[in-house]
């Protein structure tokens, strides 16, 4: 699990886990990163996650509303120090998934960390194996096979290929993937999600995958899960379809430029 931290307090502007947080973090597989409220926008754009965790002083809605506004699905849960029934209404109301008490046990924490992921993905965070359609991903062995038959993916082009999966039906720009692959090293030119993108493509079209990725120019990539069901569960207008060619014919024109032939006769 991917998690973001946001600061949105004196006490804590950035972002750094309270310690009902950082035991849950230990007690779980979780990636964390931090950021104030100032960097949050640029912090979910450039840097994929499943969750983002909100510590407030008391529950207040301004932040929520200002990821939602910017078009953000991730979900978020709150994290508050003092609450009220009102407070607490206000918050879900903006788009908050959950808001909990910073006393509350890290164990229940972790569990409903991973309970709105799951909510939210439609797969266990526990579970090493993603199956959509014909494509089975194992996290475990780092695997993807189309029809149990293995692709041979290199290392960037599988962890490519499990962003995609994970974050399918969001839209995911060169940036952002650059920032998953080579996290703090130095990060090569944005042509090399393009060329790794094409290779990928590649390999799953020898599996019978024609279009695997929607493409939307000058901004990223998504997965295309429709690519991926058994050819009778497609939809007709997600199919390949190639148009017969057109019969030319000849009809004479006479010199004012009018057909002579060819047409039907007018019925009166």
């Amino acid at each position: 699990m991917r998690l973001i931290c946001i600061g949105d307090s004196q006490k804590n502007a950035d972002g750094r886990p309270c310690s009902t947080l950082s035991e849950a973090i230990s007690k779980g597989h979780i990636s964390l990163r931090i950021t104030g409220k100032e960097g949050v926008l640029s912090a979910l754009r450039h840097f994929p996650s499943d969750i983002a965790v909100i510590q407030q002083t008391q529950p207040n809605p301004m932040l929520v509303q200002m990821i939602r506004n910017n078009r953000f699905s991730i979900p978020i849960l709150i994290i508050t120090r003092e609450s009220t029934a009102e407070s607490v209404a206000a918050v879900l109301a903006a788009g908050a998934d959950d808001c909990v008490s910073l006393t509350m046990d890290p164990v229940e924490l972790l569990a409903r960390l991973r309970a709105i992921v799951r909510r939210v993905s439609g797969v266990g965070v526990t579970s090493q194996t993603i199956t959509i359609g014909r494509l089975m991903l194992r996290e475990d062995t780092r695997e993807v096979l189309v029809d149990d038959d293995m692709v041979p993916l290199t290392h960037n082009e599988y962890d490519i290929m499990s962003l995609m999966v994970r974050r399918r039906g969001n839209l995911l720009n060169k940036s952002a993937i650059l920032a998953a692959l080579y996290a703090d090293r130095e990060k090569p030119a944005s042509k090399t999600v393009d060329v790794m993108v094409c290779r990928i493509r590649q390999k799953l079209k020898k599996r019978g995958i024609q279009t695997p990725f929607k493409t939307s120019w000058g901004m990223g990539y998504r997965l295309n899960e429709e690519a991926f069901l058994p050819i009778g569960a497609r939809r007709e207008d997600d199919m390949e379809f190639t148009p017969s060619p057109a019969r030319e014919t000849s009809m004479p024109i006479t010199a004012g430029g009018n057909i002579t032939a060819g047409l039907p006769e007018r019925h009166q």
